[in-house]
């Protein structure tokens, strides 16, 4: 690893850390808040979701101008918006300036958050990008040992009225320390795009849909008639929300709801797992502290004790998930979510029947086993899920990524907290199973998605490098993840990679002199009518492949390109292409292979193409491996000498 991409490895991970101690803690201030300020229920449940539903709606535009402008000055945008935000709450005079200080500090951990997962992206590939998301996923983990232990002794030792402030002003010393370095150690890629598409209606609609949705959790006495208008208005939001997007995609910008990535069923479905295991598991425990704290009697001290062995078994698992990912796929994956099912069920089923101090041993048992399956799913579960992104969409992805998480969080945090405190905001043991029971079902339905086939084969392509030897190469280069076989490696790269560049090019000088003479009939505006026909925008390439053979050399190129709503479910076969001397091998229907795997992947059904009548071996090709032949389709309209198939991508 170059000193550069440590040091900035480094800035990721101090961040990292900072804005995860508070999210460890920020449970253990609710009992002396609520006595201090005489907060409502509904004011506790909003202290505890605000920080979560700004981190969200942050993310996505955050990550947009990261990609655009460079991470840099974001990351320390997003760490300075961050302080301000904790120094806003933990002096806050009453309940309504603590829980605005949260909505701010949540802005600046997503700014952060997303400059983190794509300086990941941008600098890391293969099995040091693994090697990577291990590391903040292990960071997360310190972060849970010592922030309920720092927690706890504040509670232990400080009178309660300032406990609760000292312990929201703890993560800003290290906050502090993460800006410096950030600043030594982020490199100064900072650039000026000439145009970045936030799509803020789109986040304004989806986050008033969310808060819509909070009302009843939150506000449980709410009248029928008005829960009745709520559930209305929200619908209407949502049809708004999928108009938008729809209109906002026809005039060419980046939706919040990007197509390339909402139509890839292994993003999806990562997606859908991400939201479902983080909400439930982070809503788990909160309710699990805040019931110890408030019934039990035993000392903040023992209480953070309890949860140490979580955060242990999570750190040390991280470390050798791995390994462990390389040897077993995805059965890592769906392992540890079927662990963390049963767990939380016995919780569920067993925590209320039990005396304090049996109830301590099987918290603390049960959170032992809940961070050791926890360190199995997270960095492969990041990794497949984003490894559908195309590598111009590396921000945008991951930042979507921790949206769905976090408005997942968003809502099961409040709605369990509501669950557990009730109206009269006391705890008992009838309301911590029915809290906990709603988090082991969405924990149960995760795994359950989890066994989708886009994973699975998803997972198949990482296993190959998740352990191998890191490669010295420059940052950018194999941004995607290879996938080796005995004579080349398939490499997802960027469209304007200089090998996949320079193979197009050897393609146009190969194949453009045998339609020459047909050009030099036309007029120059047909002819430029068939140059633009011809012509690719990159923005709508989804996946570039080159193959490089034993000793390195470029010698194979395919991709797939998204031709629009017009043909939605289909993704077009482009510029597949083999160097002469690679030809005979069997590389060319590796490559339509492995095009078929992205567009599954991808959730399309059907793949097409278009090539020429004086190209009868790539006819051939096509026919031999299960092409059919149909007409002319757009923009090849006028390019009469076309010929066109298709092929149904198996689920």
């Amino acid at each position: 690893m170059s000193r550069a991409r440590s040091a900035a490895l480094w800035s990721c991970l101090g961040a990292g850390f900072a804005t995860l101690f508070d999210a460890t803690t920020v449970a253990y201030t609710v009992p002396s808040l609520a006595a201090s300020l005489d907060a409502s229920t509904a004011a506790l449940q909003w202290f505890l979701a605000s920080f979560s539903l700004t981190f969200g709606l942050g993310l996505v535009p955050a990550g947009r101008l990261g990609d655009a402008f460079g991470r840099r000055r974001l990351f320390v945008a997003g760490l300075l918006v961050f302080l301000v935000g904790g120094l806003l709450s933990a002096g806050g005079p009453e309940i309504g300036a603590v829980v605005a200080g949260r909505f701010v500090q949540g802005l600046g951990a997503g700014f952060v958050s997303a400059q983190v997962l794509g300086v990941i992206q941008d600098l890391y590939h293969g099995a040091a990008r693994i090697r990577a998301f291990v590391a903040y996923t292990a960071v997360g983990a310190v972060a849970g040992l010592t922030g309920p232990l720092v927690a706890g002794v504040i509670l232990t030792v400080a009178p309660p009225d300032a406990a609760w402030r000292l312990i929201l002003l703890a993560p800003l010393p290290l906050t502090a320390a993460a800006i410096v370095l950030a600043l030594r150690g982020l490199p100064r890629t900072d650039v000026a795009a000439p145009r970045v598409t936030l799509d803020l209606p789109g986040i304004a609609l989806l986050g008033a849909l969310v808060v819509l949705l909070m009302l009843p959790v939150i506000e449980p006495g709410l009248h029928e008639a008005a829960v009745t208008a709520v559930y209305a208005a929200s619908t209407l939001l949502l049809v708004a929300l999928v108009v938008w997007e729809r209109a906002y995609v026809r005039r060419g910008r980046l939706a919040l709801f990007t197509p390339v990535l909402v139509r890839s069923r292994g993003f999806v479905a990562g997606n859908l797992v991400a939201l479902l295991w983080f909400g439930a598991l982070l809503a788990q425990g909160s309710v699990l502290t805040l019931y110890l704290l408030q019934t039990t009697g035993a000392p903040a001290i023992i209480i953070a004790a309890v949860f140490v062995p979580g955060a242990l078994g999570r750190l040390l698992v991280s470390l050798v998930s791995r390994r462990l990912f390389a040897r077993f796929g995805i059965g890592v994956l769906v392992a540890g979510l079927a662990v963390e099912t049963v767990l939380a069920t016995t919780l569920a089923v067993s925590a209320t029947a039990l005396a304090t101090p049996a109830l301590l041993v099987l918290v603390a048992a049960a959170n032992l086993g809940l961070g050791i399956a926890g360190g199995l799913v997270e960095p492969p579960l990041r990794t497949v899920t984003l490894s559908h992104a195309t590598p111009a969409l590396h921000g945008v992805a991951a930042s979507f990524l921790q949206l769905t998480q976090r408005l997942s969080a968003t809502y099961v945090v409040a709605l369990a907290t509501g669950i557990l405190l009730g109206a009269a905001g006391a705890a008992s043991a009838g309301s911590l199973q029915a809290a906990l029971t709603v988090c082991a079902v969405a924990v149960g339905v995760s795994t359950l998605v989890s066994l989708d086939p886009s994973l699975r084969r998803a997972a198949a392509g990482l296993r190959g490098v998740a352990d191998a030897p890191v490669s010295g190469g420059r940052a950018g280069e194999n941004v995607g993840m290879p996938e080796t076989t005995a004579e080349w490696t398939l490499e997802t790269v960027a469209w304007d990679d200089e090998r996949a560049s320079a193979l197009r090019s050897a393609m146009d000088a190969e194949i453009g002199p045998r339609y020459a003479d047909r050009f030099d009939d036309l007029s120059d505006d047909e002819a430029a009518r068939l140059g633009a026909a011809l012509s690719i925008d990159p923005a709508t390439i989804v996946a570039t492949i080159v193959a490089t053979d034993a000793g390195g050399r470029p010698v194979g190129h395919a991709a797939l390109r998204d031709l629009g709503d017009a043909f939605e479910g289909s993704l077009e076969v482009k510029r597949v292409f083999v160097e002469p001397g690679a030809r005979g091998s069997g590389l060319s229907r590796a490559l339509m292979a492995e095009l078929e795997r992205v567009a599954a992947d991808s959730g399309a059904d059907r793949l097409i193409l278009q090539t020429g009548d004086r190209q009868p071996d790539a006819i051939a090709l096509y026919e031999k491996i299960g092409y059919a032949r149909i007409p002319i389709y757009p923009p090849y309209l006028e390019i009469s000498f076309s010929h066109c198939f298709e092929k149904r991508v198996p689920a």
